[in-house]
């Protein structure tokens, strides 16, 4: 496999723009794999044809929830959540510095 193959699968995201051109192609691609055309992807939204348009097109600006709608027409709400991986807990100076445990405690009875 060449590299614009490679890249084309998995395109490496620089800035907000190429961001949210990456995501608008893709929701295009998954559009287009169903057949649907914008108008019948924006009904199946709940959106109006226009706002879809915009939307797919990068005119418009859409909303978190309208978002949500259309990723979960498309079947793909569950990708939603995966955007922001979540927060690894890192070890706090003081628990780095605190000596290992030796022992267990005795039960009590």
């Amino acid at each position: 496999m060449d590299a614009s193959a490679a890249n084309s699968q998995t395109p490496f995201v620089q800035g907000d723009r190429e961001a949210v051109r990456v995501l608008l192609a893709r929701v295009r691609q998954h559009r287009l794999k169903h057949n649907w055309s914008q108008a019948e992807m924006a009904r199946r939204a709940g959106l109006s044809r226009t706002a879809y348009q915009d939307f797919e097109n990068g005119y418009g600006n859409i909303t978190l929830s309208n978002l949500a709608r259309v990723l979960g027409v498309l079947g793909l709400t569950n990708q939603l959540a995966q955007l922001i991986p979540p927060v690894a807990e890192e070890p706090t100076m003081a628990a780095l510095l605190k000596a290992p445990r030796q022992r267990a405690r005795a039960k009590s009875s």
